[in-house]
């Protein structure tokens, strides 16, 4: 399966929950050290105006099977991530804007 068909299936996938998410195709950037797995990337917001970039990786040695086998906990995996995001108080997000947390602000 193209990476696009597999961040089409995810994506469609997500169309089926609550989240809003939106996805970010063509992200170049690769965070992973993981050599091997494709990157797939979204961005939710805040009603304060920060945003976090969630991904999920998925190795390329994979079969279609297995991909469309796994795509629930893919799924699953990124709304946590959501939810993790959402319930951090705007405070919180104000931190990670300045790229520190308070706990860790004065060392």
């Amino acid at each position: 399966m193209k990476k696009e068909d597999i961040q089409n299936l995810i994506t469609d996938h997500l169309n089926d929950t609550e989240s809003v998410m939106r996805p970010l195709s063509g992200f170049k950037i690769n965070f992973s050290s993981n050599k091997g797995f494709h990157n797939f990337f979204f961005a939710v917001s805040c009603t304060c105006g920060t945003s976090a970039l969630l991904s999920v990786e998925v190795s390329e040695n994979k079969s279609d099977n297995e991909i469309e086998t796994a795509m629930t906990s893919i799924v699953e995996r990124l709304i946590m991530q959501e939810k993790s995001f959402r319930r951090m108080d705007c405070k919180t997000h104000e931190y990670m804007n300045k790229g520190f947390l308070p706990e860790n602000h004065d060392k």
